[in-house]
């Protein structure tokens, strides 16, 4: 389901999230809690209606995100085109349109922070080369969607060019398909899912333009508060998150032969296979010796968070392994076509080189949070949590669990960074246990840093999957309790993590808050 995609993006704004708005901007949210807008019935990915009329796309997912932590319900008015959505915000029917710097009411309408850049890219018959430059097709017929600020940008920057106006992407892609013009013009993401719906396609993309297609919405004048309230949302909102939702819309599939693909795979579930054989070999030794060594104690408790840490690896590398087949697939097609010139080349190297470094990235990750280190250095506390949450956050998005994070960059912690991390994956971890055990709704975990009174560094981490047992929440931190069924936990988790804070000079202790359990630790300093 795509809303838990996006609620789980939250998690990707790892820098402190302040969405605190003035007592005014609250206020006019207060008075105002339900927003109505407009929009393009038929323009997916960004927006538009599914087979059983339900609507579906980007937009709306960003609007979720955008009223994850205020009190706006944005509700969309259904129209039957975007002549009529048009007509409702020009008379103050509705409060915002859903698209625009490209509408053609700025007159009467308040124009939001840009938040979505994405290119104009050039589409023609697959048998075509590669395109560095619109200029290098300027003798030819382009097709484009009429009455759009975009179209507008390319007749003021190509003036000598031939475009031929289209009612939409369909009729273009026809007219491309039985070569009544030759190249056609539009955003990346919209030309990417119409391809990803189009059995046996023709057409490919094969270069793109140096005009960017620019998403902000557009507010009735009559409602400046609202403008206000909306560009702080987007100020506040993750670009990461923002295009991680972008890519869920334009997410292909596609099948490869390639033996260096196959071999990739091959090394991954081989290395996967044996973490696996050395985990389950060493569960069964270290539950004969777990009341009397505690430095088993800490790599059981490791080795317990394995299969979920291998799994989110999994996760990780799907999409760059996806991507990587497109390039394998488009590379052997266009070489075979004879297609593959230098600038080809270069931008496939860039796009290849990119998706590698995501899962080195990932994998020194995996790398590092396992490999066993004693020493004591100084390290920075939100890059440590940031490093937790990159390795889980395709899980926590499985759950639809959301992470609000609060930490100063500049703070600093002394101990094993290792052993720190893995305090952090166990209190986390048991949330989302406790989460998926009480079918929670509306999932959250926080995890905060302060100054005590003292001068002390606190760590608060709370969530709202309704708190711990009473008769249990006393000895939550003795070796063998647990709340969790015997084949779910082995109740050394909490233990571990009282002994790495113990051991790094801090105290922990949890209390229940009315929606759930709150740990707080304090490390002396």
């Amino acid at each position: 389901m795509r809303i838990i995609w996006v609620l789980i993006l939250v998690m990707l704004q790892l820098e402190a999230y302040d969405n605190r708005f003035t007592q005014e901007e609250n206020r006019w949210m207060q008075e105002n809690p339900i927003i109505t807008y407009v929009g393009d019935r038929d323009w997916l990915p960004f927006e538009g209606y599914d087979e059983k009329g339900k609507y579906i796309g980007l937009i709306p997912d960003l609007l979720v995100l955008a009223s994850a932590n205020n009190p706006l319900d944005f509700k969309h008015i259904k129209t039957t085109s975007w002549q009529e959505s048009l007509s409702l915000i020009e008379n103050d029917k509705v409060m915002m349109i859903s698209q625009t710097h490209q509408t053609q009411a700025e007159s009467t309408l308040l124009s939001t922070q840009t938040y979505l850049h994405t290119p104009i890219v050039i589409v023609m018959q697959r048998k075509e080369r590669y395109v560095s430059s619109l200029y290098q097709i300027r003798d030819k017929t382009i097709g484009v969607i009429n009455n759009t600020g975009t179209t507008s940008l390319f007749k003021e920057a190509y003036p000598e060019m031939n475009f031929v106006m289209f009612k939409n992407i369909d009729e273009g892609f026809k007219a491309l398909s039985l070569g009544e013009i030759d190249a056609f013009l539009d955003a990346l993401p919209r030309v990417g899912y119409k391809l990803a719906h189009m059995k046996q396609s023709d057409l490919r993309i094969v270069g793109k333009t140096k005009i960017e297609h620019e998403l902000g919405f557009s507010i009735h004048k009559n409602y400046p508060m609202l403008q206000q309230i909306l560009n702080k949302m987007i100020a506040n909102s993750s670009e990461v998150a923002i295009q991680s939702v972008l890519a869920n819309w334009t997410r292909q599939e596609y099948i490869v032969d390639y033996t260096s693909l196959y071999i990739a795979i091959f090394v991954f579930v081989l290395i996967v296979l044996l973490i696996s054989l050395v985990y389950f070999r060493f569960k069964r030794e270290s539950q004969a010796r777990i009341q009397a060594q505690s430095i088993m104690l800490l790599q059981q408790s490791k080795m317990a968070s394995m299969g979920e840490m291998m799994d989110a690896v999994a996760h990780q590398w799907k999409q760059p392994l996806n991507a990587l087949t497109m390039y394998s697939d488009l590379f052997k097609s266009d070489f075979e076509e004879g297609n593959v010139d230098k600038a080809y080349v270069n931008d496939m190297l860039e796009g290849v080189h990119t998706q590698i470094e995501h899962m080195i990235h990932t994998l020194s990750e995996f790398r590092n949070f396992f490999r066993p280190n004693t020493s004591v250095v100084h390290f920075n506390l939100l890059e440590n949590i940031k490093g937790v949450l990159f390795l889980v956050k395709d899980e926590f998005l499985k759950n639809s669990i959301v992470l609000e994070i609060d930490i100063n960059k500049k703070l600093v912690l002394t101990g094993n960074e290792n052993e720190f991390k893995h305090l952090i994956l166990n209190i986390i971890n048991n949330a989302k246990d406790a989460f998926n055990e009480r079918k929670t709704e509306n999932r959250l975990i926080s995890i905060k840093a302060f100054m005590t009174k003292d001068n002390n560094l606190g760590i608060e981490i709370k969530d709202n999957a309704g708190g711990i047992p009473e008769e249990v929440i006393e000895h939550i931190f003795e070796a063998n309790v647990t709340t969790k069924d015997k084949d779910k936990g082995t109740g050394i988790g909490l233990y571990m993590s009282e002994q790495i804070v113990e051991k790094m000079g801090g105290k922990i202790k949890v209390f229940n808050t009315g929606e759930g359990a709150c740990f707080e630790i304090v490390f002396n300093a």
